[in-house]
C-alpha cells in the first residue's frame, strides 16, 4: 500500500505540474507492470486518482475537487469533467501535453501505419525494423521532468511510437521485427508527419567462371579521361567495354528492381586470365531492392544468358554481411590453383622441370610489387606460400604449370621472375626466358 500511494502521489505531482497524456504519464513508469501500454498505464494511474479524487470531494473534502480539476485540464481524463460539470456546474478544458504537444494518438499511429503500409506494398520484405527521430526539444522537456521528479522507470519516448506503429505493420504484414539485419528499415520523423523507408542489401552468394581473355573483374576507368568520357574511349569512360561485375550485377539488378550493386569476389584474376574449374566465389550486394523473394535458377538463366558465353554463375543463393567480411578476410590467405600455359625462348630441359618440381614445393616467395601494377599500388614487399608445382612438357618450349599458392601471389611475376623482384622464380630455376603466358584460374578455396 505504501508504494502503491507513493506512485499515485507522484502521478498526482506530475499532472499538478504539467499537462500529460496517458501515453507521457504511462511512459514515466514504463518499466512497472510489464504487458501494458503506456497508454493503459496513464488511463490507469489517472483513473484511480479520480476514483480517489471522487471519494473525497463525496465527503465534502474541497481538495478532492482540487485533483479532479488537474486530471480534467492537465489530465484530459474525461470522467473527472464530467463529475466536475455535474457536481460543480465547471466545464473544463483539456490542455495539450507539455511533452508531446497532445501528437501521440490512436488515431495519428494509425494514420502514419496506414501511409507506411501503403508504401510498403511496393516491397518484398520479411522482416522490419523501426526507428525514430525524435526533436530535441521534446527530448529536453521530457530530461528536464525526470531530472526533477527522479524518475528512473520510464523509457525513451521513441519507443512508444515505434511500438504502435509496429504493431499495426507486423499484424497487417506478417513480417517479423529484427534488430541484426532486417529487410527493411523504417525510419519516422514523427513529429514531422514523415518517414523514410529504406530497402536494406540483399546479398547473393555464387561462383562465377570466365571464359574469355581481356576482360576485367571491375569497371576500369579510362587511363586518359578517368571516367569523364573522351575520344580515346569512345566517350564511355572505360578501357574495357564491359567487365565480369557488370555482366552478373545489371541483369540481377534489374531482376531485383534494385538501385544498384557492388561486387565482392574473393580476389582477382589479370585481366587476360580465364577462370575455368570451380569458379571463383563472389557475393553480388544490391542496394535497395524491391524484391528478395528472387528465384535464383531464373536469376542465374537470366545472368548467363546477358553475358552470352564470356561469364558463367554457378550456385546462386542468399549470403549475408558477415559472409561478405569472411570472404574478404579470406581472400588473402585461401589457396588458388592456376594453369599457366607458358612458351619459353629456349629449349627446356625435362631434368630441370623436375627439379622445379621438388624445388617449388611449400616454399616461401618473396615478391615485391609487381612492375605493371606500381603506378596504382604501394611498392612493398609480400611472403607469399606456394605449397605445390607440376610440371607438363608439350613441346620443347612449351611448358603447362600447374600451380597451387597463397591468395594474393602474383603468377606471372612467379613465372618470369619480373626483373629479380620475385624470388625464387621459375624463369631463373629453368634458364629461359617467357615470351608467353598464358594464365587460368581453375580453383579458389571458399
Amino acid at each position: 500500500m505504501f508504494e502503491q500511494a507513493r506512485l499515485l502521489e507522484k502521478a498526482l505531482k506530475l499532472l499538478a505540474r504539467y499537462p500529460l497524456c496517458d501515453y507521457c504519464l504511462g511512459r514515466q513508469f514504463a518499466r512497472l507492470a510489464q504487458g501494458m501500454s503506456n497508454k493503459q498505464r496513464g488511463a490507469a494511474l489517472k483513473t484511480v486518482l479520480a476514483m480517489e479524487a471522487d471519494a473525497s470531494a463525496s465527503l465534502g473534502d474541497e481538495r478532492g475537487f482540487d485533483e479532479l480539476r488537474i486530471l480534467a485540464e492537465n489530465g484530459g481524463l474525461h470522467q473527472a469533467k464530467l463529475i466536475l460539470a455535474r457536481r460543480k456546474g465547471i466545464k473544463v478544458e483539456t490542455t495539450p501535453c507539455h511533452i508531446c504537444g497532445g501528437l501521440l494518438s490512436e488515431e495519428r499511429f494509425n494514420k502514419l501505419a496506414e501511409r507506411i503500409l501503403e508504401e510498403l506494398r511496393e516491397y518484398e520484405f520479411g522482416s522490419f525494423l523501426l526507428g525514430a527521430s525524435i526533436p530535441p526539444d521534446v527530448r529536453e522537456r521530457e530530461d528536464r521532468i525526470r531530472s526533477e521528479f527522479g524518475i528512473t522507470s520510464g523509457e525513451d519516448i521513441k519507443n512508444d511510437i515505434t511500438r504502435e506503429v509496429g504493431k499495426i505493420i507486423q499484424s497487417s504484414t506478417n513480417a517479423k521485427v529484427s534488430y541484426d539485419m532486417p529487410d527493411i528499415t523504417v525510419i519516422i520523423d514523427f513529429f514531422n508527419d514523415r518517414f523514410e523507408i529504406k530497402s536494406n542489401p540483399l546479398f547473393i552468394r555464387g561462383s562465377y567462371l570466365k571464359h574469355r581473355r581481356d576482360l576485367p573483374q571491375a569497371v576500369w576507368h579510362c587511363r586518359r579521361c578517368w571516367g569523364r568520357g573522351c575520344p580515346s574511349c569512345n566517350y564511355t569512360g572505360k578501357e574495357y567495354e564491359t567487365s565480369v561485375s557488370e555482366l552478373i550485377g545489371i541483369p540481377a539488378t534489374s531482376y531485383a528492381e534494385a538501385l544498384d550493386y557492388k561486387f565482392h569476389a574473393a580476389g582477382r584474376e589479370d585481366v587476360d586470365a580465364l577462370v575455368e574449374g570451380t569458379g571463383r566465389p563472389f557475393i553480388l550486394e544490391l542496394k535497395s531492392p524491391r524484391r528478395r523473394f528472387l528465384d535464383f535458377s531464373e536469376l542465374e538463366r537470366l545472368i548467363n544468358e546477358h553475358a552470352a558465353g564470356a561469364v558463367e554463375v554457378r550456385g546462386l543463393k542468399r549470403a549475408s554481411r558477415k559472409e561478405v567480411r569472411e570472404l574478404k578476410a579470406m581472400s588473402p590467405h585461401a589457396s588458388k590453383t592456376y594453369v599457366a600455359e607458358v612458351e619459353f625462348d629456349s629449349d627446356i630441359d625435362d631434368r630441370k622441370l623436375r627439379e622445379v618440381e621438388e624445388r617449388f614445393r611449400n616454399i616461401v616467395i618473396e615478391q615485391r610489387t609487381p612492375t605493371r601494377v606500381l603506378a596504382r599500388r604501394a611498392d612493398k614487399l609480400r611472403h607469399k606460400t606456394l605449397y605445390e608445382l607440376r610440371a607438363e612438357q608439350k613441346s620443347a618450349r612449351e611448358v603447362v604449370f600447374t600451380i597451387r599458392a597463397q591468395g594474393g601471389m602474383y603468377i606471372k611475376e612467379l613465372i618470369d621472375g619480373d626483373g629479380g623482384r620475385t624470388k625464387p622464380n621459375i624463369a631463373e630455376a629453368l634458364g629461359a626466358k617467357p615470351q608467353k603466358i598464358s594464365l587460368s584460374v581453375v580453383a579458389v578455396e571458399a
